[in-house]
């Protein structure tokens, strides 16, 4: 009887686990794909549909083309897991599973920051069109962008949110009528890179006039200022703020998570403590080697490269063979700065005794290289 891998989740990770999986085992697997969605969303493309870079639908797939690669798509939303059972209920059926795959991402706790509703961000496709909108009516006044709480996904995400808004600001010739304000819990620009490529962003910050706030912890958003634990408060007629993040709730009532909240998995294969169950992308935890982290970000990046790794090693444990590939911790981000540029960070975030990355200086060539990326991944995946 043919193996039935069950993958949770329709997004970068389920996707290319599932591609993947069905050009190596073809008739010997069945391959289901659950998600929530009718269609998938490119997130890197994001802060373009936040500026107007973008329409919805140039970022957008439709999951039911799936079926063209002979990978089941349902439409549902899981809501839970059973791992003595082998079993995943979801709102209208339940699915056995011989391997199960959660990519379910990370989900958004508004609730944990009093006032989050006055805030915008574009860490979806919603809300990403409803800021495009919010800067749109913008002319001039108190703009603050930042991070309510550590971790979030794709670091680089509000840095270059606060940049490619800086430049829009700019082409409309507001700017001058602006102040600019940035803050976050953390000490430093992507503290999980290190801090010299850390230091890269402050300069492009101090560059555009953005006042830079460290180590401020959000506790509230009130009418017209966001105040912090410290007692400082940030005035502002326009906030962007990345939502705090959590672990879906299926995936902590199933014991999945530990202590962080998320779900500790083995950094080389993804494998989870329960047997024939494996997480990637946002919802899984791995620890960095070298203290920067403590843990690895969260970034569309790594799921690509986590599911590539475990697609393989599902392939040989379908063919009676012994796994062996172990994800090397690589990626690569590209930080879009406005003025048609964008910076390139690359290299291993796992390598010992601390990460061997590279920056790229803001060039057109990186730019360009983004736009190319973006039709290259839907053009391969769809």
């Amino acid at each position: 009887m043919a193996h039935h891998i069950l993958i949770l989740g329709g997004g970068v990770g389920g996707l290319v686990v599932s591609n993947v999986l069905a050009k190596k085992v073809k008739d010997r697997a069945r391959i289901t794909v659950i998600d929530r969605k009718s269609k998938f969303e490119f997130a890197p493309s994001f802060p373009w549909l936040m500026v107007g870079a973008r329409k919805t639908e140039q970022v957008q797939r439709a999951l039911s083309q799936l079926t063209k690669r002979g990978i089941e798509f349902v439409q549902d939303e899981v809501t839970g897991i059973s791992p003595r059972d082998h079993l995943v209920k979801t709102k209208t059926n339940s699915l056995e599973y011989d391997y199960l795959v959660v990519a379910l991402g990370a989900e958004y706790s508004y609730q944990t920051i009093a006032g989050f509703e006055r805030a915008n961000h574009n860490y979806d496709l919603g809300s990403a069109v409803r800021l495009r909108d919010e800067l749109g009516k913008f002319n001039g006044g108190r703009m603050a962008v930042g991070v309510a709480r550590t971790p979030f996904k794709c670091p680089a995400a509000p840095y270059e949110a606060a940049l490619l808004i800086d430049y829009q600001l700019r082409k409309r010739q507001i700017r001058g009528k602006t102040s600019f304000t940035f803050f976050t819990p953390e000490a430093q620009p992507l503290p999980s890179a290190g801090p010299e490529i850390g230091g890269k962003i402050l300069p492009l910050f101090r560059d555009r006039g953005i006042e830079w706030n460290p180590k401020e912890k959000l506790v509230k958003i009130q009418d017209g200022a966001c105040a912090f634990e410290s007692g400082k408060t940030i005035d502002f007629d326009l906030v962007f703020c990345v939502p705090p993040h959590k672990a879906p709730e299926p995936v902590i009532a199933a014991g999945l998570t530990d202590q962080t909240g998320w779900i500790p998995v083995e950094a080389r294969t993804m494998e989870t403590t329960q047997q024939d169950i494996y997480a990637l992308g946002d919802v899984a935890s791995i620890s960095t080697p070298h203290g920067y982290g403590p843990f690895l970000p969260r970034a569309g990046v790594f799921a690509h490269g986590q599911a590539e790794t475990l697609a393989k090693n599902l392939a040989m444990k379908i063919e009676g063979r012994q796994p062996s590939e172990k994800w090397d911790g690589k990626g690569a981000c590209f930080l879009e700065t406005g003025y048609g540029k964008a910076a390139y960070v690359s290299g291993s975030f796992l390598a010992q005794p601390r990460p061997q990355l590279s920056f790229k200086t803001p060039s057109r060539i990186w730019h360009l290289g983004k736009v190319l990326w973006e039709k290259y991944w839907l053009w391969k995946y769809f």
